[in-house]
């Protein structure tokens, strides 16, 4: 059974093409045939998605993008950004609390493709609301044609900052191991290929420093002697 390249997750652009019925096409149009191909643009990891879910993107944004081709069950139970400063105050102003209690918020979603895709997205909570703050898909390539595939990601995302499109990563500034910035990386093997993407380091330091900023305003911290 001949491989079919997977199509549910990339966008593809929209070609005009003069019809067969033009006795002349126009002098821009042969020009712009004529003209070589350019390379595609490398895209920054923010401007990314798969399957229409960006990393930053609200919950709601990614569901809404989500729904209708996957198949999604949320993972709740994880505390929302006020239960992070609910817990901060109180431990600041001296409640044993043990165990924190158990949040209301939604810390994952776990979802099916179409085509058998594995797909989970795991928030970060932030004052805002609960963003995209990491996602891994999972492309199994007994189905689809793994060259297909890789096409697609060079035509969606341009080149990669680091290796290739198969086994790359596309970063927000140098790619590093430590995952400090944005970035969105592939691997393929025999089984599957894999895209994988972060905000990085910073930006859940950045979560954290607003959430004891927001216990800051409820529950200065106490000024301590030189001794």
């Amino acid at each position: 059974m001949t491989k079919r390249p997977l199509k549910i997750l990339m966008t593809f652009l929209t070609l005009t093409c003069v019809t067969a019925g033009d006795a002349r096409p126009s002098r821009k149009a042969q020009t712009r045939r004529e003209a070589a191909p350019a390379a595609p643009a490398r895209r920054g990891p923010l401007a990314m998605d798969v399957a229409g879910v960006r990393l930053d993107m609200s919950l709601a944004d990614a569901q809404a993008a989500l729904a209708g081709t996957y198949r999604c069950r949320p993972e709740k139970g994880y505390q929302t950004f006020q239960q992070l400063v609910d817990v901060e105050v109180a431990k600041r102003r001296g409640a044993g609390l043990g165990f924190p209690p158990q949040g209301t918020g939604v810390g994952d979603l776990f979802c099916d493709g179409p085509s058998g895709e594995g797909l989970r997205v795991s928030m970060a909570q932030t004052a805002a609301g609960p963003v995209v703050d990491q996602f891994n898909l999972t492309i199994p390539t007994n189905r689809v044609d793994p060259a297909g595939l890789v096409r697609q990601l060079e035509t969606k995302y341009g080149t990669p900052t680091d290796g290739t499109a198969a086994n790359g990563a596309w970063c927000a500034g140098p790619c590093s191991p430590l995952e400090t910035r944005p970035a969105i990386r592939t691997t393929l093997s025999a089984r599957s290929l894999q895209i994988l993407g972060n905000r990085g380091r910073l930006a859940r330091d950045a979560d954290a420093a607003a959430v004891k900023a927001a216990a800051d305003r409820l529950a200065p911290p106490a000024k301590r002697g030189a001794f």
